[in-house]
């Protein structure tokens, strides 16, 4: 769509950093309905979690997929980040029922580095995103880091003080992040570092220039790949993913409440679903919870295709159900 703008135009809106929020290429993106059960189309119930709806997404643009991290927005708005630094901007559609229908519109961009160039391996392996106020806090693994963006279209900026993390595998490293509405910022990783004791999932509380450990029991061949809290200020929920060459891709929703979550402390969490070959699920790393129509907690979950043809980019609509 840039190659119609006027050139004058275009030189004059990439050379002001002012405008850099508006800076974005438009494309198409199709959707495509999941039956999420394979032998049962029908069914709704997994677990304590009601299936609200899933869609396929796709779209001929080379750099589409690698979702790592989401936000939605009050509106329905999703804002998605890629393990190459590029975000996408699009509009959720719901049915009457209230269930996920379509995805509308697509806008699609670069993370910047400064004011006028844009991020550069090895540092784009951009994997979680959290708000703060009108600020993006984004977690990079690689050159494990996590940093500020005043907008979409501001330039980075490191946070400083953050734990070490040289023991973290080059691309085993910061999966998920979380601000909390007390100041204090969670960070987990895909897998403990190389100094941690047992195998258990490892999470950070940083509240101000200290961050101390916390642990999430691990169980199963499970790795952390989100956080989300949950729209009472008071249950995180826990987005694990799994992958074998037999049983193919699984996934695992957990909860706990966040009143659990403190320096030292080993939390277990109750599994909402964990559910693998047979479901429509592929290499699931984002997670978002919001308050629904009736109250209720709803849940969306969007994979990370690793921009490989053998892998699909799906995002699946849940409500969180507490019957026994």
């Amino acid at each position: 769509m840039m190659r119609f703008w006027p050139a004058l135009a275009l030189a004059a809106l990439m050379a002001n950093a002012a405008c850099a929020q508006e800076r974005f290429a438009t494309g198409q993106g199709e959707t495509r309905p999941l039956r999420f059960s394979d032998s049962d189309p029908g069914q709704t119930q997994f677990g304590k979690l009601d299936f609200l709806g899933g869609l396929e997404w796709s779209s001929d643009r080379a750099d589409f997929g690698g979702f790592s991290g989401m936000l939605l927005d009050d509106d329905g708005t999703l804002t998605a980040i890629t393990d190459k630094a590029h975000w996408a901007r699009a509009k959720l559609i719901f049915n009457p029922q209230g269930g996920l229908a379509a995805i509308e519109g697509l806008e699609v961009w670069r993370l910047y580095e400064t004011e006028d160039t844009f991020l550069q391996r090895p540092d784009t392996d951009a994997e979680a995103v959290t708000r703060d106020g009108d600020d993006l806090l984004i977690a990079f693994e690689g050159n494990h880091r996590v940093s500020r963006f005043a907008g979409l279209g501001a330039p980075e900026q490191r946070l400083e003080n953050l734990p070490d993390f040289s023991h973290l595998g080059n691309n085993k490293g910061l999966e998920a992040l979380l601000q909390l509405p007390d100041g204090r910022l969670l960070m987990a990783s895909e897998e403990p570092p190389s100094d941690a004791e047992g195998n258990d999932h490892v999470g950070w509380i940083m509240q101000g220039d200290k961050a101390e450990r916390f642990r999430i029991k691990r169980a199963g061949r499970y790795s952390l790949t989100d956080l989300a809290l949950g729209p009472d200020g008071e249950t995180v929920y826990l987005l694990e993913r799994r992958y074998s060459l037999l049983g193919g891709p699984g996934m695992r929703i957990r909860r706990f409440p966040l009143a659990d979550v403190a320096p030292g402390v080993l939390i277990e969490g109750e599994a909402l679903i964990d559910l693998g070959a047979g479901h429509a699920v592929d290499n699931m790393e984002a997670l978002v919870a919001r308050r629904g129509a009736s109250g209720e907690t709803e849940l969306f979950v969007l994979s990370d295709d690793n921009f490989s043809m053998r892998q699909r980019t799906l995002l699946l609509h849940f409500r969180v159900s507490d019957r026994t």
